[in-house]
């Protein structure tokens, strides 16, 4: 081993001791409270022996048809995703090596790591993950046709430790003028997207009925109404159906 790697490795275990603090083991997970300019941090944190052994940084995003950036990443079609990714990696074993979740740069890592810093920090002073019945991943489907309000249905699941941890209910307005953001949910947010007889927006009904589904962890649990609206979600009165129908499809990869 040459001289300039025994430094290095002497300076990664002595930045490892100085920052070593031990954990509860399991699988902790944070993110973003919002998706700000579109994209939310999401951050997977396990750990082992009482050190973390593991970590995961990803990005959700509001954009149409879009699916997690690492999913995006692995595709190899859009290479700022992969250089972003490599990035990533670089941050995330960092934080392996070091223990130190107060890190603000990472050399080979993005110019802002940050929110990956500081999301870590956070989900280890959360509790941790309970084992779920779903493998671990992001999870995304869509429907293959637009329904009766112009719309392609599309899903983004995320599962921690089995958990189903967050969803992410959007759309892909189909046939709108080019004035019109393709995805629902940026569209509702911005200008709204008034439903019939409803006080909330579709915005908001969408991230109440993905709170649902998290708490109940089953799509099957979900009873539905005579006009396929939710029974017994509160806030939401929007036809449900054709979204449960592509969760459900989405999770069948999750089993």
């Amino acid at each position: 081993m040459k001289k300039l790697g025994i430094v290095g490795a002497i300076a990664v275990l002595c930045s490892a001791a100085l920052f070593a603090q031990n954990y509860k083991d399991g699988f902790y997970f944070a993110q973003d409270a919002d998706y700000a300019n579109n994209q939310r941090n999401q951050v997977v944190i396990e750990v082992r022996g009482g050190k973390i052994a593991s970590a995961a940084w990803n990005i959700l995003s509001l954009n149409a048809g879009t699916k997690d950036l690492k999913t995006i990443a692995a595709s190899g079609a859009v290479p700022a995703a992969a250089t972003w990714a490599t990035q990533a990696a670089a941050v995330e074993q960092h934080l392996v090596s070091s223990q130190d979740v107060k890190a603000v740069t990472v050399s080979g890592g993005p110019a802002n790591a940050k929110p990956f810093f500081d999301l870590a920090s956070k989900a280890l002073k959360a509790r941790a993950i309970a084992k779920g019945a779903y493998k671990d991943g992001w999870y995304y489907a869509e429907a293959a046709a637009a329904d009766a309000y112009h719309t392609k249905n599309s899903t983004l699941i995320t599962v921690v430790n089995g958990t189903i941890v967050d969803m992410l209910w959007n759309g892909i307005l189909v046939g709108m003028p080019a004035s019109v953001n393709p995805s629902k949910m940026i569209t509702s947010r911005a200008k709204g997207y008034p439903m019939t007889d409803a006080k909330k927006m579709w915005h908001e009904q969408a991230t109440l009925f993905a709170a649902a589904l998290i708490k109940a962890q089953n799509p099957d649990s979900i009873k539905l109404k005579a006009n396929a609206a939710p029974d017994g979600v509160s806030g939401v009165s929007i036809q449900v159906k054709d979204y449960l129908d592509i969760v459900k499809q989405a999770l069948a990869a999750a089993r």
